[in-house]
């Protein structure tokens, strides 16, 4: 057992020597608040290399440079920095809801053919 039972702690409180061989191993010390979850407040928004967002978009890479190469207007916004890609995760996100559906496209273009309005409103 060890012979001192209490010590001082870095401001001055006492505490049992027991506590301090659990806090060795990375518990709060007496007295020390512990956050019990960390929220991360600013937008995790991170560059991504055309490998990692085929993985985040379940495309291949071939389809992504595909879309590289499209009209201004419609490609793919990336940037070219020396021979890498990389494309912003918020980016892609506003790009490929252009290609959002509801329902079987076929029926929507039929509909559309006709004249008829496939809004949902």
């Amino acid at each position: 057992m060890n012979r001192a039972t209490n010590r001082r702690g870095p401001r001055g409180q006492t505490y049992d020597s027991s506590v301090e061989a659990e806090t060795d191993r990375g518990h709060a010390r007496p007295g020390e608040l512990v956050p019990e979850r960390v929220v991360i407040a600013t937008e995790f928004d991170p560059f991504l290399s055309l490998r990692t967002l085929s993985a985040y978009a379940g495309l291949s890479v071939r389809t992504l440079r595909q879309y590289l190469d499209l009209a201004p207007d419609q490609a793919l916004p990336c940037y070219r920095v020396g021979g890498k890609i990389l494309v912003h995760r918020s980016q892609f996100d506003a790009w490929i809801e252009q290609y959002r559906t509801r329902g079987r496209p076929g029926l929507v273009r039929a509909l559309q053919d006709f004249g008829l309005d496939t809004s949902n409103r």
